[in-house]
């Protein structure tokens, strides 16, 4: 793919490769539910978890685009290295916080802060600075391989954690873990810093009404990103969802919760390359029909888990690998329209907008769950035709009928014909 470009781009494509392979190492282990039984294990209850996970898009939300901005003016590399120091120092933060029992919840939920400040700094720059230097021809392919390539590394890590978890079960072990994913963020730094910025810094005063203006009369942007906000709404809080009935309610262990998050993960990446195809075949729009029907069937599948002749793990393992197929598709779905829609000027703001209303959206979904949970809101045990359900199965009923009404805002979605599949490059 990149043979027959000069050797100074072939390099810093195998940089930026590899730099994601480290990033995503530490980022696997809040997908996976890794964090969500190390939170557990410290005596965190479920809806303070949900809050904690709901930080990290809310901050999204709010500072992509001031730190993309800043980016702009100061320097895109000098933002996102920055941006991994921090995120190593939160990660650092989470592996103290056993040895002060009494504040524990407190240091998880700075861990989590500042991991997430950091993530969202270089995360805001990470596609402006990508951009030049990824040649236009081969740019959709190529991101499709990076991305696959770090999301498999990251399978791979989380499978030998989940194996090594069935033999060494004490929070020691979670501590292991998180020290040596706080080095390979220090690593991270010298891999980043050989990325070169090919596109100088603006100096230029922006102009935040007019651009806003701009991007307001974008035709169908804002129907789009108010689709987008409301997809991630309705599914966000889903993983977080499972996890918690996995481990409080099923009773499973911490090596079977992170090797279900697993499926979910390999469910991502077999969706990034079946979500290409169907987009070049027959465009974003379909794909988003198709998404509301798998993920209300996916959610029920784990509500009539009990009725089913496979085994409770295996039921919730398969709805867990379609889930995340879909959340893959419809991100390339995502991806595709957006970069159809965006003009070239005020790029990053404008992506910006539209990753700060799906953030928007994500953490809603996890505050609200979690609001629910707190204020003992919903029934904790209940039976359904004699199978036992809990309060998660209520919000995930809740959501799977949310998502199934969805579909009739798929008109939001304005009808942009031959595009191509792409990823976004998104620092995850």
């Amino acid at each position: 793919m990149i043979k027959n470009y000069p050797p100074e781009i072939r390099k810093a494509l195998r940089i930026i490769t590899l730099t994601q392979c480290t990033g995503q190492l530490t980022n696997i282990l809040f997908g996976n539910g890794f964090m969500l039984a190390y939170f557990m294990r410290q005596g965190v209850p479920d809806y303070r978890i949900l809050f904690l996970f709901a930080m990290m898009p809310l901050i999204a939300m709010l500072l992509t685009v001031p730190f993309s901005l800043i980016a702009d003016y100061a320097g895109k590399r000098f933002v996102g290295a920055a941006g991994i120091i921090i995120s190593s120092a939160g990660i650092f933060l989470l592996f103290f916080t056993p040895f002060f029992p009494s504040a524990a919840e407190s240091g998880l939920a700075a861990g989590t802060v500042i991991f997430s400040l950091g993530a969202t700094a270089t995360g805001s720059s990470w596609f402006a600075l990508l951009s030049p230097i990824v040649p236009a021809e081969i740019r959709g392919r190529w991101f499709g391989f990076m991305r696959m390539t770090f999301q498999f590394t990251g399978v791979i890590f989380s499978l030998a954690v989940a194996a090594l978890l069935r033999r060494f079960t004490s929070l020691s072990f979670f501590q292991t873990v998180l020290f040596f994913c706080g080095g390979m963020m220090i690593f991270r730094i010298f891999l980043y810093r050989q990325i070169p910025e090919l596109e100088p810094c603006t100096r230029l005063k922006f102009n935040f009404p007019a651009a806003l203006r701009d991007v307001v009369r974008i035709p169908g942007y804002m129907s789009f990103c108010a689709y987008m906000f409301l997809l991630a709404f309705c599914t966000g809080a889903v993983p977080n969802l499972l996890g918690l009935l996995q481990r409080e309610f099923l009773g499973f262990t911490d090596s079977m919760l992170v090797v279900l998050g697993n499926l979910l993960i390999a469910g991502t990446i077999a969706g990034f390359f079946v979500g290409g195809k169907l987009v070049d075949r027959i465009g974003p729009r379909p794909v988003f029909l198709t998404a509301h029907i798998v993920f209300s069937a996916t959610i029920a599948l784990i509500l009539f888990r009990g009725f089913f002749p496979l085994p409770t793990a295996g039921t919730i393992g398969l709805a867990a690998f379609f889930f995340g197929a879909m959340q893959g598709a419809t991100g390339i779905a995502g991806t595709s329209e957006l970069l159809a829609l965006i003009p070239p000027e005020n790029k990053s703001f404008t992506t910006g907008m539209n990753i700060t209303l799906s953030s928007a959206g994500l953490a809603l979904s996890g505050v609200l769950s979690g609001q629910l949970l707190q204020n003992h809101m919903l029934h904790t045990h209940w039976q359904f035709y004699g199978q036992p359900m809990s309060a998660y199965d209520t919000i995930l009923a809740v959501l799977m009928f949310l998502v199934a009404l969805m579909a009739v805002t798929l008109g939001l979605v304005p009808a942009v014909r031959h595009l191509r599949a792409q990823w976004l490059p998104q620092n995850r």
